[in-house]
């Protein structure tokens, strides 16, 4: 097929099958920049500051739960395209790493949502805040001194 030529339905039922599979998003780029509700969002950035906060507030999860709300949505109207557009294959692949990254982002965020996870999450945080580079090149030094000692 060629790239200007519109999607076959086997091609299309391929990327709307992947979307619904367990974990596809998994090493998917979040977007930078997403159009939602006709504003530009920084999506990348938000949820990079987000995830990245020390600590997350109730006022907090609110605000992400409405954002997972306008994200399903827009994850929605690329499922959608991908479903009933006329699209090039390019389109349609592009449209398939959009949703993708939204997935992705999604995701991520939901993870904050959870009371449990939250708390795993931020009590890891702490592990390696104090931690010297010097240390960190003193033990895998050690390490690696102990992995070639057994081999030989």
């Amino acid at each position: 097929m060629k790239d200007n030529e519109e999607i076959s339905n086997r091609e299309r039922e391929k990327l709307l099958k992947s979307l619904h599979s367990s974990l596809f998003w998994v090493g998917e780029e979040i977007p930078y920049k997403v159009i939602i509700d006709g504003k530009e969002v920084h999506l990348h950035e938000i949820v990079w500051e987000i995830v990245n906060k020390p600590r997350i507030e109730r006022s907090d999860v609110e605000n992400i739960d409405r954002l997972l709300e306008l994200l399903a949505a827009k994850e929605n109207e690329y499922e959608e395209c991908l479903g009933k557009g006329h699209l090039s294959s390019d389109e349609a692949n592009h449209i398939f790493e959009k949703a993708a990254g939204i997935r992705r982002a999604i995701m991520d965020l939901k993870e904050l949502t959870t009371s449990a996870k939250r708390k795993a999450i931020f009590k890891c945080r702490h592990i390696c805040d104090d931690v010297e580079t010097c240390e960190w090149d003193s033990l895998t030094e050690e390490m690696k001194d102990k992995c070639w000692s057994k081999k030989s």
